[in-house]
């Protein structure tokens, strides 16, 4: 199967390569509905994904995977970390890999000069992705590593190798990863790669340890999405001082988010201010933190729009992974200098917040693509849906089909089409988009502006911040593959093409 390649320098250009219509002998027509379009015969069109190579550039994980993935040993003889690589087959979900390279590390090196760092009875609890973070559950025993930094330091990178993430967050038995065992010890926040020197890596970690008085990590701080339902971490660098990593969070929160137009927005009552913090002894050995804020806390954020529980959930989540919070308290100046528990925008405050009480919020930012009203381009929308959709890539779809935030752009799937009327079955990596016949006939009769629009579903559905797994797009008409629309040929599946989406 050829497939249309996506790197192309102008928009003018594509619609050249696109305008050809596919050869091949018209059969006959199932409906009055269909006639305009050329049907293929169905037994020479089987739904599979094409072995044939995609452009590398595309995505970086896929050109990795098809050399291998690179672990991390132990060079005592030069005093560092030595990568060797093993082969893979290439087609292994994420999932698939970290469990891979999690074994491999634990079963030990195939070169004889280096030795292993991670201990061979270390098991994975859990793997999640969220944007670009992988976070790994590891067992009790990665703690009985006969060096914690130098078994840290190869696992992150091992994993950051694949391609696909930019952070490791790291768990031990369900709690946050600290600088020891000991879990009165410093957070360890998002790992980033480490050097391969093992000076270096002692010398970073004691850098960030416990006992230094100022400590640079990286963090999850919680923000809400556009619509206000969701909360979506973004990564900040944050700076903590004398050991009070909660209140250099909150402080960061306030700052509102770094890049609004990525899909982040403020969730904090603007001019609000955090007075101090208390830590809080809880029955069952459970700790919290107190948190006493000005008299803003209680005032309408900039839109008008407090949102009590995006507020409260935010501070929770932002706060609860350190090793020694898991409740939190909030009250605020009631403007005679007396701190006050009383509901903020109808939410109840008088009570200690976990996680439990949000399990709902935590959402999962994707990004869609619309058209440009002025232009041929795609313009990029940040959405968030729900954390544990099942159904991802229907979803996806579900939330390109409604109306776009920016005006300036304009819909690529006619409002005349319900989504219900799109069926999507994902084979492998080939999406099959089946849509109606209406779905053509209500588009723009501008070859231009349709290629535009096929390829805002193409982009979207493959776009690797949305996880997916979907590298093709094959465009089906009421069940059948069709072989061209207004010299638009729709017989082979499209590739994801970043040459078409405008540049933030």
């Amino acid at each position: 199967m050829q497939r249309k390649r996506g790197l192309l320098t102008t928009i003018i250009l594509l619609a050249a390569l696109l305008a050809a219509c596919a050869s091949g002998p018209p059969i006959e027509q199932d409906s009055e509905k269909i006639d305009q379009f050329n049907r293929l015969d169905d037994e020479s069109n089987e739904l599979e994904p094409s072995d044939e190579g995609s452009d590398p550039s595309i995505l970086g994980l896929q050109a990795a995977r098809q050399t291998g993935v690179t672990l991390y040993f132990l060079d005592e003889a030069t005093g560092q970390l030595s990568p060797e690589v093993r082969r893979i087959s290439g087609r292994e979900s994420n999932e698939e890999l970290v469990s891979y390279i999690l074994k491999e590390l634990t079963a030990g090196p195939e070169t004889s000069n280096l030795s292993p760092v991670v201990p061979e009875n270390v098991t994975i609890h859990r793997i999640d992705f969220n944007d670009n973070i992988l976070t790994v559950d590891l067992s009790a025993e990665f703690n009985e590593s006969p060096d914690l930094a130098l078994a840290r330091a190869a696992l992150v990178n091992s994993l950051l190798d694949m391609g696909s993430f930019k952070y490791v967050k790291l768990y031990i038995d369900g709690n946050e990863a600290t600088t020891a065992p000991d879990d009165k010890s410093g957070s360890l926040g998002l790992l980033t790669r480490y050097p391969v020197v093992v000076a270096e890596i002692k010398a970073l970690e004691e850098q960030n340890g416990m006992d230094a008085k100022v400590r640079k990590i990286y963090r999850e701080l919680y923000f809400q999405d556009n619509s206000g339902q969701y909360l979506l971490p973004e990564v900040r660098l944050i700076t903590i001082k004398d050991g009070n990593a909660a209140e250099a969070i909150v402080n960061e929160l306030m700052k509102g988010p770094a890049a609004e137009s990525e899909g982040y927005y403020p969730v904090l009552p603007q001019g609000a201010i955090l007075h101090s913090s208390e830590m809080m002894e809880g029955q069952n050995e459970a700790n919290g933190i107190a948190l006493f804020f000005s008299k803003e806390f209680n005032t309408q954020l900039s839109d008008g729009a407090i949102q009590g529980r995006a507020v409260v959930a935010s501070l929770v989540y932002s706060l609860t992974s350190l090793p020694d919070i898991q409740y939190v308290k909030i009250f605020y100046d009631n403007g005679k200098g007396h701190y006050i528990d009383d509901p903020i925008d109808g939410m109840v405050l008088n009570q200690n917040f976990t996680i439990e009480h949000f399990s709902d919020m935590v959402g999962k930012r994707i990004r869609v693509y619309y058209g440009n009203d002025q232009s041929m381009l795609l313009v990029p929308e940040y959405r968030a849906i729900g954390g544990k959709e099942e159904n991802l890539a229907s979803r996806i779809l579900a939330e390109l089909a409604t109306d776009p935030v920016n005006p300036d752009s304009v819909r690529v799937i006619p409002s005349g089409v319900s989504v219900e009327d799109i069926h999507l079955d994902v084979v492998k990596e080939l999406a099959v988009v089946d849509v109606p016949a209406a779905y053509f006939d209500q588009m723009e009769l501008d070859n231009k502006k349709m290629i535009r629009d096929l390829y805002a579903v193409v982009n979207t559905l493959t776009d690797p911040i949305n996880g997916t797994g979907i590298k093709e797009v094959q465009f089906t008409v009421e069940g059948k593959i069709i072989d061209s629309y207004m010299d638009i040929s729709l017989k082979e599946s499209f590739v994801l093409n970043p040459a078409l989406n405008k540049q933030e």
